[in-house]
C-alpha cells in the first residue's frame, strides 16, 4: 500500500494551524463580559421627594428642631461615604437638598451629578463658614445651584427613560390587580 504525501499532510495537523486555533479558543474563552462603565463611588439618592423635604423644613424651622433634618443630611452623607456634618451646617445643607430635589426628580440632574454637587457644596460651606453663619437664604442656595448647572452645562440625558409619576401609579395598580387575580 502506497500512501501519498498529500494524504499524510492532510492527516497531520500543522503546528501553525494548531497554534491559531488554540489562541482563538483562549481569546474567546477568557474574554470578560462587557460591563457598564462605573459612574463613581456613590450616587446620591434623596430620601424623600421635594414636597416632603419642604414640609419637613417648614415644620422644623418653626419649632427650632433639628432632629429630622439632621437625620436626612446624615443619611445622605452616609450614602456618599462621608461623616455626618456639624449641627451648624445641617440647616443650609438641608436647604441645598431641597433645591436639588426637584432637579433630580425631573431628570435635569442625575444621581452622579447630584452627589458631586452636594459634596462640593458641603466642602465649600465647611471651608467658607465652618460655624454656618450667616445662613444663606433659599433663593441664594438656588442661585448657587443654578450657577453650577450652567457652569458645568448639566443637561437632562434624553436617552434615559424617566417614567412619569402617573405611569408609575398605573403600573403599581396593574401589578396589584395581577397579584389579586392570581390569588383567586
Amino acid at each position: 500500500m502506497i500512501v501519498s504525501t498529500r494524504a499524510i499532510h492532510a492527516s497531520i495537523v500543522s503546528p501553525r494551524w494548531l497554534m491559531a486555533m488554540l489562541l482563538a479558543w483562549i481569546g474567546c474563552a477568557t474574554a470578560p463580559p462587557p460591563y457598564p462603565l462605573p459612574a463613581g463611588i456613590a450616587e446620591l439618592v434623596l430620601p424623600a421627594d421635594a414636597a416632603t423635604l419642604r414640609r419637613i423644613a417648614a415644620e422644623d424651622d418653626g419649632s427650632g428642631r433639628l432632629d429630622r433634618r439632621r437625620d436626612v443630611v446624615a443619611g445622605m452623607n452616609r450614602q456618599l461615604l462621608m461623616p455626618p456634618p456639624d449641627d451648624a451646617l445641617v440647616p443650609e445643607l438641608f436647604d441645598f437638598a431641597i433645591a436639588l430635589a426637584p432637579r433630580m426628580e425631573s431628570g435635569v440632574i442625575d444621581a452622579a451629578w447630584g452627589s458631586y454637587l452636594y459634596t462640593t457644596y458641603q466642602r465649600e460651606l465647611h471651608a467658607e463658614r465652618p460655624a454656618g453663619h450667616p445662613r444663606r437664604a433659599a433663593a441664594d442656595v438656588d442661585g448657587v445651584l443654578d450657577g453650577w448647572v450652567e457652569f458645568y452645562r448639566i443637561r437632562a440625558n434624553p436617552r434615559v427613560a424617566r417614567p412619569a409619576p402617573e405611569a408609575a401609579g398605573f403600573e403599581a395598580t396593574q401589578e396589584w390587580r395581577t397579584e389579586r387575580r392570581r390569588g383567586r
